[in-house]
């Protein structure tokens, strides 16, 4: 069965088991973008029209994915950075993605971080990422080997460079160079080639260019502001997708780059939205459940279009719907737009893994009317959301245009 609109904050509906199907979790990804993905992947592959629309809030981390990974062909909509609203403290954001060919370049909205951010190399200053840890490299050192680098920068317990000899061929030339998880020490600015665990550089003309990108990091008031918004573990690894600007405007460090096209009304504080959810601790750390406030749902709607709500035969389901947040918020929607309840309800469909959120979205949905609760039963499940299809009697619709499900 596919669906017009699917909408949900995964992945919290999905047994993850190790290699004796022993249960390393019940619900939650421990914020695992591995299992974010492939969440929002399978919602978008194996149950969405043509023409249908993916709506998720999910970790940041799925934004190369949906720009030039998995839904490269098809068509994003837009991506909401979400720093211009303190919701909770989760460095998420939300998307569109429609089952179309893509035409149009990738939105992105939010406040002061939709005009810095870009996932685009081309927009960005080149950036050098040494991933691996110094362990995992050690089989890339050796002392007779040729080429000597610095395998080590400036930091904590260590205030010089530590070298190392490797075959491979690394570049010299001036840089600003950092650790990813960095204290300020290991800022450094070098002409050296530098190839070590976990080292980040940005390639400059000169050196003098290294050391105003330096001083830029170190001042900058609204760089600051942007990883603080963003929800950046690293300060100055947080220059790895910034658009470009010319170094040379800095001088002091606190200027802002003009190419930013900074406003004063871009530094007003994130609007701050209700958070109503209240769980349980100890089932929100052993689940992985996070429930999303009500506020944000309706940001999340609100770029819904309106006739969407209209239409008696568009179908909505949230794969990973908790107690029903979201889908409580869309038959709203759904009965102000005059729909009838048991229509509306013919519509909106649901899965979780946990019974007694079923229960308590089934409950939800009915607004007290039992005699409905046949089609709240068949349309929201307990199933893991991996798993679990919807199967159609015969034609989708019924000659009332009402759906009609089975298994």
């Amino acid at each position: 069965m596919k669906f017009d609109y699917c909408i949900s904050n995964p992945a919290f509906n999905i047994a993850v088991v190790d290699s004796n199907d022993k249960p390393t979790n019940i619900a939650g990804t421990g914020g695992n973008t591995t299992l974010y993905r492939t969440a929002t992947r399978h919602d978008f592959d194996t149950r969405l029209k043509d023409g249908g629309t993916l709506i998720n809030i999910t970790l940041k981390g799925i934004i190369p994915d949906l720009v030039y990974g998995h839904f490269s062909a098809h068509q994003v909509d837009y991506i909401n950075l979400m720093d211009d609203i303190e919701a909770w403290a989760y460095n998420t954001c939300f998307f569109a993605v429609t089952k179309k060919p893509r035409s149009y370049k990738t939105q992105f909205n939010g406040g002061l971080a939709a005009k810095i951010y870009s996932p685009y190399s081309e927009d960005c200053f080149p950036f050098v990422y040494n991933s691996g840890s110094n362990n995992s490299m050690n089989r890339l050192f050796n002392n007779a080997f040729s080429n000597r680098v610095v395998r080590q920068l400036p930091g904590k317990n260590r205030d010089n460079f530590v070298y190392n000899y490797t075959n491979a061929n690394i570049p010299h030339g001036p840089k600003f160079a950092f650790y990813v998880m960095e204290s300020k020490k290991s800022y450094t600015v070098t002409e050296e080639p530098l190839y070590g665990g976990t080292i980040c550089y940005i390639p400059t003309q000169t050196i003098e260019e290294a050391q105003k990108l330096r001083l830029f990091v170190e001042k900058n008031a609204v760089f600051k502001e942007y990883v603080q918004r963003m929800k950046l573990r690293g300060h100055a690894f947080s220059m790895r997708n910034v658009r470009k600007f010319d170094i040379n405007q800095i001088v002091t460090g606190y200027e802002n780059p003009a190419e930013w096209n900074i406003v004063e009304s871009d530094l007003e504080p994130p609007k701050k939205i209700n958070n109503e959810i209240s769980k349980d601790r100890n089932r929100i750390k052993a689940l992985g459940e996070v429930f999303t406030p009500t506020d944000l749902v309706n940001i999340v709607l609100d770029d819904i279009k309106t006739q969407d709500f209209n239409d008696p035969k568009k179908t909505f389901i949230d794969s990973m719907c908790g107690d029903g947040q979201f889908l409580t918020e869309i038959l709203k929607r759904k009965l102000k737009n005059g729909i009838d309840h048991e229509t509306a309800l013919h519509t909106i469909f649901g899965i979780d893994i946990m019974s007694d959120n079923v229960k308590m979205c089934q409950d939800r949905l009915l607004y007290g009317r039992e005699d409905l609760r046949h089609i709240v039963e068949k349309n929201i499940v307990c199933a893991d959301s991996l798993e679990y299809n919807y199967l159609c009697n015969e034609d989708e619709f019924g000659p009332n245009g009402m759906f009609r499900v089975g298994e």
